[in-house]
């Protein structure tokens, strides 16, 4: 059966329809608009399928294992962890339809059309024509009051403890509109909430500009799960340890409401007017761009390097910019106990105009839960005894000398000497996670030296 849908993008001076979208079970076929190729928009489906690069030529990506959807579009269905709200909440009300999806793809594609807009990046996917332009006339939800509001919050700690929904599915996806939640092991919600130095958990719907006076920004909010517990505060050092060592990093807030502890953290998809900006993961666009890759485990570490320098001969991408600062950013992941810097928490933000890497996010050191404890979700060949030898041969993969390689690496072990004492000051982390990632780093780190 082919499923048809259409493609709208928020610009300076209002919506604009990006093209039309025909999916088959062996391919996904996309055309931009007239009116979108007059606008001269270099930005379109995705990094490598840019309107300067098809035109009025579709765009053909063909169904393979992993990717039933161009892959662009895969990272607007909300993924199928169970920490993931939105399917949770729309799961439940297609069951209410007098007839359901089916389970699999069929189930993807409604939620894709009932959530697949305002979420990360500039694309917003609608059933038709006449959906977008209702959408984009209907205001954001404005703020709950505050007995509604913990009525919200108690009943998604609830869903998340005990998987059970107090609250009525529909009335949920109202409160927090027609967005999918970016994906993970951590519950996340794409939200507004006020622009204060501190946030007391008051939140609108995601696209709230202003309030009764108020600013509001645009965050990813995450939710710290029961067997996750102490990874607000872990996240939020390691957010305050990249933005101490110079990289770009989201303003973020921490707060408590109804016992959960929550971390809001700004999105960087949006300009300083609310516009979105284009914003795509590694993996994506690897996948977009290599009919071999089905997942992470068809790249290694030392492979990203040489695909950013080939990426870099069709967009405009500072190729030697981008892979020295990931082969930075993975020295202060392993030197943080963050083994889980996969290529989805890798993004390039802009379009193929001119692109760069996006600020820092999910630098979570998983490594302090057992089930996380690994060195690098980018496979590696950690080979024989010597670590640094291995570090260095990776940073001349990603374009730098040994020598360069090896002092980057110092650099990152001695600007993170304090990290385990601060680790071990947090009073909202258990005392066990503590010291399990402390153990692993102080042995890690010593195999460095």
């Amino acid at each position: 059966m082919d499923r048809y849908a259409a493609i709208w993008t928020r610009t300076a001076t209002g919506p604009l329809k990006m093209g039309d979208l025909v999916v088959t079970e062996r391919e996904t076929r996309f055309s931009y608009t007239e009116e979108f190729l007059d606008s001269k928009n270099p930005s379109g489906l995705s990094l490598l399928s840019s309107p300067k690069l098809y035109a009025r030529n579709p765009i053909v990506f063909q169904t393979r294992q992993s990717f039933p959807l161009h892959p662009r579009l895969m990272q607007y269905i909300p993924g199928h962890g169970r920490g993931n709200i939105q399917r949770r909440l729309y799961t439940k009300i297609l069951e209410k339809r007098a007839n359901p999806a089916a389970p699999g793809f069929e189930t993807d594609w409604e939620i894709l059309l009932l959530a697949g807009r305002n979420g990360i990046g500039h694309l917003d996917i609608f059933r038709d024509d006449r959906a977008a332009l209702e959408w984009y006339e209907r205001p954001p939800r404005e703020a709950i009051g505050n007995t509604e509001r913990s009525t919200f919050w108690q009943s998604i700690r609830d869903d998340i403890s005990q998987d059970i929904l107090e609250m009525d599915a529909e009335k949920i996806a109202q409160l927090l509109g027609p967005t999918p939640s970016a994906g993970g092991m951590i519950p996340k919600l794409l939200v507004a909430i006020p622009d204060q130095q501190n946030w007391n958990g008051e939140f609108a719907s995601a696209g709230m500009r202003e309030l009764k006076g108020q600013a509001y920004r645009d965050v990813i909010l995450k939710i710290e799960p029961v067997e996750y517990n102490g990874v607000v505060a872990l996240e939020s050092l390691c957010l305050d340890v990249h933005r101490e060592l110079g990289f770009s990093v989201p303003k973020h807030w921490v707060a408590s409401v109804d016992g959960m502890q929550l971390l809001a953290i700004e999105r960087f998809d949006r300009d300083a007017t609310g516009v979105p900006l284009p914003m795509e993961s590694l993996y994506s666009v690897f996948a977009t761009g290599d009919r071999q890759f089905n997942g992470n485990e068809d790249t290694d570490l030392e492979a990203v390097g040489t695909r950013l320098e080939k990426l870099s001969t069709v967009v405009n991408l500072d190729h030697r910019k981008a892979r020295r600062e990931i082969f930075q950013r993975f020295c202060l992941a392993f030197c943080t106990g963050n083994g889980d810097m996969h290529l989805e928490n890798l993004s390039f933000l802009g379009g193929p105009d001119k692109v760069n890497l996006a600020p820092v996010y999910d630098p979570s050191p998983m490594r302090a839960w057992p089930q996380h404890n690994i060195r690098s979700a980018i496979p590696i060949n950690f080979e024989g005894k010597n670590l640094a030898e291995n570090f260095i041969r990776v940073g001349t993969a990603f374009g730098l000398s040994r020598k360069a390689s090896a002092e980057m690496l110092q650099e990152t072990l001695d600007a993170t000497a304090s990290f385990m004492a601060r680790v071990m000051e947090l009073p909202n982390v258990p005392s066990t996670r503590k010291q399990l990632l402390v153990d692993i780093l102080t042995k890690e780190r010593g195999d460095l030296q």
